[in-house]
């Protein structure tokens, strides 16, 4: 009989959670680049984009000149706009070669992973000998079904580093609304 209750809240919570997903929708709102070493890689291009009406898209180009590169380190870092941006929920560091090798070892890793890899060319393991391409990237509602967060104003930070050294850094900025009206 204790353990029943609980079982409701949690349907309840639950239930709460989803009708607000449900309801929610994302867009993306600025993006800035930043290469730390440009003769090992530089933007080519960095950019959002309307690929048509209601969307925005997201397309980036880096170029690779010392390559092949099998050694790659990414921070990923997520931040809530609260008087400016502030941490939440995840701070995470992890090799990129051995997270391409195997993708459950590193469950936030694979959710940011599962964004966009559809719309790059990062699909394999290391080494990567060709220039690093994610084309209209666009976000939508659903992509957070596994990552349930409350409406607001977000910032996503990538740190892209090689052989120790931090090489590059994407920040995209985007907003989660509860209500499709506001649009």
């Amino acid at each position: 009989m204790g353990m029943s209750w609980k079982f409701c809240l949690i349907g309840l919570i639950t239930l709460v959670i989803s009708s607000c997903l449900v309801d929610a929708f994302t867009k993306l709102t600025n993006i800035d680049c930043k290469a730390f070493d440009k003769p090992f890689a530089d933007f080519k291009s960095c950019r959002l984009h309307v690929p048509k009406r209601g969307e925005i898209a997201l397309s980036l180009h880096v170029r690779l000149f010392q390559i092949p590169v099998n050694n790659v380190s990414v921070n990923l870092a997520f931040f809530k706009k609260v008087s400016g941006y502030r941490p939440f929920l995840y701070n995470v560091s992890v090799d990129f070669c051995s997270f391409m090798a195997n993708k459950k070892r590193f469950p936030f890793p694979n959710i940011f992973y599962s964004l966009f890899k559809k719309d790059s060319n990062i699909n394999h393991t290391c080494p990567y000998n060709h220039d690093i391409i994610v084309k209209n990237l666009v976000l939508r509602d659903e992509m957070f079904g596994r990552l349930p967060v409350p409406a607001g104003e977000y910032l996503f930070k990538l740190m892209v580093g090689a052989y120790n050294e931090w090489k590059a850094e994407v920040k995209a900025y985007f907003t989660i609304k509860l209500n499709k009206e506001e649009r």
